[in-house]
């Protein structure tokens, strides 16, 4: 008993000591569990995540247009509300490969084969909200240029499957033969793509583009791409076009409209656009002239790019600054304004196999026959 007097200081620390240390270590504890359980695919099958309030919007203003018969494609460029950048890419495409006076366009223009083809170009935007001037800049903007789809949306990347829908639905109301769907981030040859489709014998049904192969469907819920089992349960998505840029013809609109009464649509708007494709027994076509880049800045590849490249692609990106577009766009003109050939399959880059085996053939008949 005097020892334990004597110690009971000793003792009471020690015991609080323990006690403290056995509260720190359950909470972390806790939180581990909670952070290893988070991203669980469990955590994803009985609820729809991320939600997508889904639902068929009419734009609130969309382009006036004097003739709306016989539109061969119409082109429907996704774009951002909030911020002066996304102003700045609708001037960079109005100033190049949107505009009708650029030199190809003007080529066009003197072509049997597409002079007719009538085409328009739109902007899809939703609504910035509160806090800034974008919603009444934007709606300026769009009274000035006639050529802007806004609807009554929140503009994110969430909703971004809803704007997909909304273009959509309204290009559905013109006598159109196909849509292509952009983004405002790429560089687009309107006079080669319609060549393409002229070339392909105007296919129907289609839909074509730069096809990403079956992709492992991301489950983790802080994921940009991520979505829960309850959208869509296997394991892969099917193959399908990206959604930089792809064409749809109009005998499928249709079917996307009913196909949202048959699965809920989520937010990567290209992934549903491909389940949905397959679903409906429709292969991706793959158009070999659209070149995709994925996070690659495109001011240091536009100095090593060839000629041969340039002229071979119908549309490139994505992630092209306003800038990239207009340095392209400049160097791009300083070829085509020339009388050299426009077809895409006539500049064809020689690849490095091809090269290799001929320069090897050359040099063979050099040593064995001309000396």
């Amino acid at each position: 008993m005097l020892a334990l007097r004597r110690h009971k200081r000793q003792f009471t620390a020690l015991f609080f000591s323990i006690c403290s240390v056995y509260c720190i270590l359950s909470t972390f504890i806790k939180r581990m569990h909670f952070n290893s359980t988070a991203n669980e695919p469990f955590k994803m099958v009985n609820e729809y995540h991320p939600f997508v309030d889904f639902k068929f919007v009419i734009p609130e203003i969309s382009p006036k247009f004097d003739e709306t018969s016989n539109i061969f494609m119409m082109v429907l460029v996704n774009s951002g509300a909030k911020g002066d950048e996304f102003r700045k890419r609708r001037e960079a495409i109005r100033q190049t490969w949107g505009n009708r006076e650029n030199c190809e366009q003007r080529k066009a223009s003197q072509d049997e084969r597409l002079k007719h083809l009538r085409w328009l170009l739109v902007f899809v935007v939703g609504k910035a909200g509160t806090g800034t001037n974008d919603d009444e800049l934007n709606m300026a903007e769009a009274r000035q240029y006639n050529d802007m789809l806004i609807g009554n949306i929140t503009d994110n990347y969430i909703n971004n499957i809803i704007k997909f829908y909304m273009g959509q639905v309204w290009a559905s109301r013109f006598d159109v033969k196909y849509t292509m769907k952009t983004d405002d981030d790429v560089y687009v040859r309107i006079p080669r793509v319609l060549e393409y489709l002229v070339n392909a014998k105007f296919p129907r049904p289609f839909y074509g583009g730069r096809i990403n192969p079956p992709s492992k469907v991301d489950r983790k819920i802080d994921g940009k791409w991520a979505i829960s089992h309850k959208y869509f349960d296997e394991a892969y998505f099917p193959r399908m076009n990206y959604g930089g840029f792809f064409i749809l013809s109009s005998d499928l609109l249709g079917k996307l409209t009913n196909y949202v009464y048959k699965r809920k649509p989520f937010h990567v708007d290209d992934a549903y656009v491909g389940v949905a494709m397959r679903d409906f027994n429709i292969k991706p076509s793959k158009i070999e002239s659209f070149h995709l880049v994925q996070r690659e800045p495109w001011r240091a590849r536009l100095r090593t790019l060839r000629n041969c490249e340039i002229l071979s692609w119908s549309a490139l990106g994505h992630t092209m600054s306003p800038r990239d577009i207009k340095i392209f766009h400049e160097r791009f003109e300083s070829l085509v304004c020339t009388d050299i050939p426009l077809d895409t399959e006539y500049h064809r880059c020689i690849t490095t196999a091809v090269y290799l085996w001929l320069k090897t053939g050359v040099l063979w008949l050099k040593r064995n026959i001309m000396n």
